[in-house]
């Protein structure tokens, strides 16, 4: 009879500890919030980020310059040296405005953007930021197929109305702001640090995947490589319409309030209390330490674009091929 109570015991405490495990499991799978959705995003951008230059490079050569296949998938050959020279300095014109398109505008909606977030949420700025991300990568996929456009309409057909819904601005400020939302100050700064760690671990291994699809898979297909970042985009999109919630604190309040969408987000009070945000005196200096570290971020902007001039001096100076350019990256 006791050894049977014990063996009873036994069981229980063994049911109890897999109980206690599954419940364990489960509290730390509620605390993943946003970072699959950066994971997504990030996998997406960095698989096509060197494949995206060299299509530009291709584009310009093949449709602006007219030159046939040949020359334009070996632009590295020193053969066609000049010919190189010639196709970058359109494809470095087309860098130049296509910067200005696609950051123009989400630098004066940074302005209303974040205020407007902490009124009515940050799931729906992070939405529209992804959607635009993903309406830019379905029409990389139509400019890919579309064999007589210019290099010129990538700007006018994805970048710049893709910059109307703040793109990468809204994602990673609604992201971050999210997940500061959901985590108390005791593990805030680790739930962050996690959140850099997942997202950042797709930049070797996006860059990597990007190239072993695009040279050993997919026989150089440019519209294959942007429809599977058209996939991961979409993904991205749809994790974040079902696991994050439309408001994550008690301050937010839902869009269907607002009397005027348009000028609920357009308010010049958003802009005042921005600035308000900045320049209020705080304990301790962390004013100054806040304007330092604006001052930082835009010293490190200044070479975050690199890639793009990168890529054409690699292929220009050191001959390199795609495959090349991307175990450097």
């Amino acid at each position: 009879m006791d050894l049977k109570m014990k063996e009873i015991s036994e069981m229980d405490g063994e049911e109890r500890s897999d109980v206690s495990v599954r419940n364990k499991f489960l509290k730390y799978l509620s605390y993943i919030t946003v970072e699959p959705t950066l994971v997504l995003y990030m996998m997406a951008f960095m698989t096509t980020s060197v494949v995206e230059q060299s299509f530009y490079v291709y584009k310009s050569c093949s449709v602006n310059h007219r030159y046939n296949d040949t020359i334009c998938h070996n632009m590295n050959d020193k053969r066609y040296e000049n010919i190189t020279k010639e196709v970058q300095k359109t494809t470095s014109v087309f860098h130049l405005w296509n910067n200005i398109a696609s950051h123009g505008v989400p630098v004066i909606l940074a302005l209303f953007m974040g205020s407007w977030s902490d009124r009515r949420g940050r799931k729906l700025p992070l939405l529209i930021g992804l959607t635009g991300k993903l309406y830019f990568s379905a029409m990389i996929v139509v400019n890919t197929l579309k064999t007589d456009w210019p290099v010129e309409y990538i700007i006018y057909t994805a970048s710049a109305p893709s910059a109307m819904t703040g793109a990468d601005v809204a994602i990673f400020a609604a992201a971050y702001a999210y997940l500061c939302d959901v985590s108390s100050p005791r593990h805030r700064t680790t739930r962050v640090t996690i959140m850099e760690v997942c997202y950042l671990a797709t930049m070797p291994t996006g860059v990597a995947l990007g190239s072993f699809l695009f040279n050993k898979v997919l026989n150089k297909s440019y519209t294959i490589m942007f429809v599977i970042n058209t996939i991961l985009m979409a993904l991205s999109v749809i994790y974040t319409l079902i696991r994050l919630d439309w408001q994550s604190n008690e301050h937010q309040r839902p869009l269907s309030e607002a009397k005027n969408i348009f000028l609920d987000f357009f308010d010049y009070n958003h802009v005042v209390a921005t600035v308000k945000t900045i320049t209020k005196k705080r304990r301790n200096n962390r004013r100054t330490y806040l304007y330092c570290l604006i001052i930082m971020m835009s010293i490190y902007v200044f070479q975050r674009d690199e890639r793009e001039v990168m890529y054409m001096y690699c292929q220009l100076v050191f001959n390199w091929t795609l495959g090349q350019f991307s175990n450097f990256r």
